[in-house]
């Protein structure tokens, strides 16, 4: 997300460095809920949760010099991934997403032949199939769920996928496409269809 409220971000961030200042509140007060969102996503428990918030906005402080210039959010997104990585995957803690436009995708698919139900079947059904969805992403290895997070959930392009994850974009865009059909062969083996 390139533009002006990025060229702001960095502008703000580096006066507030040479003022003595770290962090501008507006610009916290701007990223921490979808900080903590994304933190949410990626691990299981709030007290996990909180703490890799905190660990964020620590490691966030201790190199904000490195700051240069771009979106202060995804800047914060790429610390975060990279503290989940390494503290997280020892533990094999996977995410707990809430993705509705994956969600959708799939479920259009899953729940096709169901149709023909009452509003209350139907609902069920779409309830019984996200939570399936849910558990199947959790499943998920960790470089098919990390891109899933940030492009359904985040609402991140390939372009900013690719430089939270430091990977190219075609290994973005290669990895979505593969974690959705894993997650498409999945949902029709534990639906039976």
């Amino acid at each position: 997300m390139e533009g002006k409220g990025v060229l702001q971000d960095g502008q703000r961030l580096k006066s507030y460095l040479l003022s003595g200042e770290i962090f501008d509140e507006a610009l916290i007060r701007a990223c921490e809920d979808r900080l903590y969102g994304l933190c949410r996503k990626l691990v299981r428990s709030r007290s996990d949760a909180d703490d890799l918030y905190q660990q964020t906005w620590l490691k966030a402080l201790q190199k904000a010099d490195k700051f240069r210039t771009g979106s202060f959010y995804n800047w914060l997104c790429t610390i975060c991934i990279n503290l989940f990585r390494d503290q997280y995957r020892k533990t094999k803690r996977w995410e707990k997403i809430t993705n509705d436009k994956l969600d959708a995708e799939l479920k259009d698919y899953a729940i096709s032949a169901a149709s023909d139900g009452t509003s209350a079947e139907s609902e069920a059904l779409d309830n019984f199939t996200r939570d399936l969805l849910r558990r199947e992403i959790e499943r998920l290895p960790e470089k098919h769920r990390l891109p899933i997070v940030l492009y359904y959930y985040q609402g991140f392009g390939y372009e900013e996928c690719a430089q939270t994850l430091k990977i190219p974009v075609g290994t973005v865009k290669s990895r979505l496409n593969a974690a959705k059909k894993k997650l498409q062969a999945e949902m029709e083996k534990s639906q039976g269809v």
